[in-house]
């Protein structure tokens, strides 16, 4: 249709005609709109009995699902035991002294810098 033509008054009956004459949905659809609802809903009642029936997770158990489960769990583990394993294993060059421990440079002189002192 081109803007040019303009004469729509053929149609216009057809329209108001379609705007007055609503169709309405058939016995038949509703009944089985109506169904599935039904069903719908009891297919979810029997879901929420089910999850009441069962016994909610702990603390612990949320928080390695939070995590994202044994993947994750393995490389903080990992990760954990190394920081420990560095943390608290010294260097041999800092324990034999002498020589060895030169590369050491001491930025406070005055302060104790015990590596295996008496706590």
């Amino acid at each position: 249709m081109s803007d040019k033509d303009k004469d729509v008054t053929g149609l216009e009956a057809f329209f108001d005609a379609a705007r007055t004459h609503a169709p309405a949905p058939s016995a038949d659809l509703m009944a089985r709109v109506l169904n599935g609802a039904e069903a719908e809903q009891a297919r979810l009642r029997r879901r929420a009995q089910v999850a009441d029936a069962t016994p909610q997770s702990g603390l612990l158990e949320q928080i390695y699902r939070l995590l994202g489960g044994w993947p994750a769990m393995a490389g903080l583990t990992t990760a954990a035991l190394t920081g420990i394993w560095i943390g608290t294993g010294l260097p041999e060059g800092l324990l034999a002294g002498g020589a060895e421990a030169a590369y050491l440079v001491d930025i406070a002189p005055d302060a104790v810098f015990e590596l295996a002192g008496d706590f």
